[in-house]
């Protein structure tokens, strides 16, 4: 299985693991990182790294951000390592629950582009959807 850690600003991706938990049960191997100004880059590079230890069952880990160029995407990308950690940035709820979905029987790289293509999909402009149907 692989593991999956989000690392955002404040509580979002603890909120996420929960919205994800309600619709999907209790996820294992999964875990959030917060952080806010008074977050210190060093202690957090050490606690990614721990907790990349943790949720790591094999499989690797892959590191959901909520924004490319942020202080949490910045951070995580120097933990990419192939076949080991992968991170994908703008994270939603949708992408994460594929993932938690398919971790089990795909290949770390399969599961993130996988969870890309769902996060995508999700995003739209409804009244511009609905128009036109």
């Amino acid at each position: 299985m692989i593991g999956i850690l989000i690392i955002s600003h404040c509580d979002l991706g603890k909120e996420l693991l929960n919205a994800a938990e309600l619709i999907v049960g209790r996820l294992e191997a999964a875990d959030s990182i917060s952080i806010t100004q008074a977050t210190d880059s060093q202690d957090t590079l050490k606690a990614i790294s721990r907790r990349i230890k943790a949720l790591d069952r094999g499989k690797g880990v892959l590191i959901f951000t909520d924004m490319f160029g942020g202080t949490p995407s910045n951070l995580s990308l120097s933990f990419l390592e192939d076949d080991r950690v992968e991170v994908l940035t703008g994270v939603n709820l949708s992408m994460l629950i594929s993932a938690a979905q398919d971790r089990g029987r795909l290949s770390l790289k399969e599961l993130g582009e996988r969870a890309l293509k769902a996060g995508r999909r999700s995003i739209n402009l409804a009244g511009k959807l609905l128009q036109s149907e």
